[in-house]
């Protein structure tokens, strides 16, 4: 049940380009069966997903489902609703206004890290990036594209991979930065 009486988006105020990056990522990477409230069930769809794609005794899959109900709880704990409730994209937009860094986002950034990182070698190169942007309905050439824009290292060179301590930062500038100009603006694929 929920403690607290969810806001509508028009009363929350929320700088418009970040309004628009968290809409993009709830319905790209929360909302996975698209009926426009984010539930575990998502979660297990997600998983599903893994598996057919990196087979039932990959470390992706297996860790997924480790990860999934620690996510779920924490999620569910910072938008105070019980673990069987669901979020709308309000409840979303209201959560990232006000608990942006908490411990379910912290638990979801590690396991997207490591998903991507398919190899185990601490570093997200192309082929990684695509193939699992893939699992969320992102075309190959829309997703070389947003790799191109945020693996570039700080003199402007192109990067053939990116590490923790990069991924960590992009990801902060995805669900943070205003900047429209911020090379994590493209972590989740292209948002412009």
């Amino acid at each position: 049940m929920r403690q607290v009486e969810a806001k509508t988006l028009s009363n929350l105020e929320v700088h418009p380009f970040l309004l628009k990056k968290w809409t993009y990522a709830f319905k790209t990477f929360f909302d996975i069966n698209g009926n426009g409230s984010l539930e575990y069930k998502d979660f297990d769809t997600l998983a599903h997903i893994i598996r057919a794609t990196r087979g039932p005794r990959s470390h992706e899959y297996i860790s997924a489902k480790l990860a999934f109900p620690e996510i779920w709880y924490s999620l569910t704990q910072a938008a105070q609703i019980d673990e069987g409730g669901k979020l709308n994209l309000d409840d979303w937009i209201s959560l990232l206004t006000k608990n942006r860094n908490g411990k379910w986002q912290k638990s979801y950034l590690d396991y997207m890290y490591n998903l991507f990182d398919a190899s185990g070698d601490r570093l997200v190169d192309q082929a990684e990036y695509v193939q699992v942007m893939s699992y969320f309905s992102i075309d190959r050439d829309t997703a070389n594209r947003a790799f191109d824009q945020f693996a570039v290292s700080s003199d402007g060179t192109l990067l053939m991979a990116i590490d923790w301590k990069q991924f960590n930062q992009l990801w902060q500038d995805f669900f943070s930065s205003t900047d429209i100009h911020a090379r994590g603006n493209y972590l989740l694929g292209c948002v412009q």
